[in-house]
């Protein structure tokens, strides 16, 4: 949600365009013994994520980018006692009708660290994100509180298409609702970019400008339901 958010903003700001335990066996003659390649590779076989929780993946959806028809999934895998890679993904291909457009396609990876433990409790991230758009047709406003208003009604009868990419900090929580099931939430915030081009209509290939416009603000946002794979 905060992806849209962030290009909807932009475009709008303007009316212009361990080591291993060998259980340390002793013979009678001598001491098993290793080398420094072996306990490297023995190190690396412990951060393995099989090796340190039974709970090593989990499947997310957003459940307000669902709600706008916007498809999404999230994988997210454990790298270390308290450390966890979550990788993002939304991909709408679709037109929502004849005179609104509301395509894209973003993917966006964030490092977590566990207060507690991973998938338990409190987390804090970075994260940073890429992807396009393709939008028109839309308008209205979201009212954001204290971070503002966001104003879309620039988009009502022209369209916009182009790159963007963010930055930025998050924080979140995940409620366990039982062994395979739970509920996560977070919020992040940062700065990202936007190269677009302006065009009359939503339809109509004509130019009327285009930009490159720096962003502060959400740059991720979800409720998703979760589901744990052993």
């Amino acid at each position: 949600m905060s992806i849209n958010m962030q290009i909807r903003h932009a475009l709008t700001q303007t009316s212009q365009p361990v080591s291993l335990i060998v259980n340390n066996e002793k013979s009678n003659t001598r001491n098993i013994g290793m080398s420094p390649a072996t306990r490297l590779i023995l190190t690396i076989l412990c951060w393995s994520p099989s090796l340190l929780t039974a709970q090593q993946l989990a499947l997310k959806t957003n459940i307000p980018a669902l709600a706008v028809r916007v498809p999404n999934l999230s994988i997210e895998v454990t790298l270390g006692p308290s450390l966890t890679l979550d990788v993002a993904g939304m991909y709408n291909p679709f037109q929502v009708s004849e005179t609104k457009k509301w395509k894209l396609w973003s993917l966006q990876p964030e490092i977590r660290y566990w207060l507690c433990k991973p998938y338990s409790g409190t987390f804090i991230g970075v994260h940073g994100g890429v992807g396009q758009f393709n939008m028109g047709g839309i308008g209205g406003s979201v009212d954001l509180g204290s971070l503002g208003q966001f104003d879309f009604n620039a988009l009502k009868e022209h369209r916009a298409q182009g790159t963007f990419w963010n930055a930025g900090l998050s924080i979140g929580r995940h409620w366990i609702l039982s062994p395979r099931w739970g509920l996560e939430g977070t919020i992040g915030l940062g700065y990202g970019r936007i190269h677009y081009e302006r065009f009359r209509c939503v339809h109509c290939g004509e130019s009327i400008g285009s930009g490159n416009k720096p962003y502060y603000g959400p740059t991720r946002a979800a409720l998703s339901l979760v589901y744990m794979i052993n």
